[in-house]
């Protein structure tokens, strides 16, 4: 029988494999600085978080073609590589669910960035269920943290293998604000209040954010306690919150059964969903994190290009209009 991990025994594992993981050279951190920017939207004053990756380190030849999803040179079917199937045994954590295993991501920017992968390959674009929203529930029990999730290619989605992402909060190095978007979601000094820009609206429902692209935003359902089947049922709710988004921002599936391109964003508190029109804008690409107020950049000069553009006009040209 199956031992699947949850709760402490979950995140103690991630720590556990992180430092072995380390210490073999399996893990290969990105060592990065982070850049402030503060800006303005409504009535906040948001800072937005920039790391830069340090001294021209950069993935090797190797994650690049990974990364890619190029064919592996040693293998004759030419198909693209998944590294989800087989996994690296180095960095594998557990098992979730029957559908779901836990793996640490190999090139992480943020210590203990885990993943969340079917056991079985589906393509990321089939549309999510209950099943997936369980593995999310999991893991946020285990940890606070943001789940996020890249729907195609336009979205970020660099590995065809469906899968989910987290990282802990909060996120360096603002201690007292999780996520920088998340005055605009919320307000009082909680990880991520909801009342300062809904004070007037019900966050039981699909509800707009003063940010300035498509997007919805809905109270999770969480509690830190609970049994499995009390997981189940959380997933179950904000499975279907997050259909109800997919509806109201007219997201649907293609002629080939895939999801049209979008970012999952799911925290203790919060769920939001924002439609993608292209990954990239001017050689600066955007994942379901540049819609929590954080960016990567691989040098000074993309740092200085972004500057020239703007954070939110970035995110402004690779969503849709609001």
């Amino acid at each position: 029988m199956t031992d699947y991990l949850h709760g402490n025994a979950l995140w103690q594992q991630v720590e556990a494999v992180s430092k072995s993981a380390l210490a073999t050279g399996a893990l290969k951190s990105i060592p990065t600085r982070c850049e402030v920017r503060n800006i303005s939207i409504g009535d906040c004053s948001v800072d937005f978080q920039i790391r830069v990756v340090e001294n021209l380190i950069r993935k090797s030849k190797e994650a690049q073609d990974r990364a890619k999803q190029l064919p592996n040179p040693k293998n004759s079917d030419h198909k693209p590589f998944n590294p989800f199937l087989p996994y690296e045994p180095d960095l594998y954590v557990g098992e979730l669910t029957d559908h779901y295993r836990c793996l640490l991501n190999k090139f992480n920017v943020m210590d203990h960035h885990i993943l969340m992968v079917t056991t079985q390959h589906e393509p990321q674009q089939t549309p999510l269920s209950a099943e997936d929203f369980l593995a999310a529930q999991i893991c946020l029990q285990a940890q606070d943290g943001l789940v996020f999730y890249n729907g195609g290619p336009e979205a970020g989605a660099s590995i065809e293998h469906k899968h989910l992402q987290m990282i802990p909060l909060p996120l360096d190095p603002i201690p007292l604000s999780p996520i920088p978007l998340s005055p605009l979601l919320a307000e009082n000094d909680a990880p991520f209040p909801f009342h300062k820009i809904f004070s007037s609206i019900s966050t039981s429902s699909p509800t707009a954010s003063a940010l300035p692209f498509k997007h919805l935003v809905i109270e999770t359902d969480f509690s830190v306690s609970g049994s499995f089947d009390n997981l189940k049922a959380s997933a179950e709710n904000n499975c279907h919150n997050y259909q109800q988004i997919l509806k109201e921002l007219n997201l649907s599936t293609n002629a080939d059964g895939m999801m049209a391109p979008h970012n999952l964003l799911i925290t203790r508190d919060a769920l939001w969903v924002v439609p993608r029109k292209k990954e990239r804008f001017q050689e600066l690409a955007v994942n379901a994190l540049g819609f929590s107020g954080t960016l990567l950049v691989k040098d000074t000069q993309q740092l200085n290009e972004l500057d020239d553009i703007g954070c939110l006009n970035l995110l402004k040209a690779v969503a849709f209009s609001s």
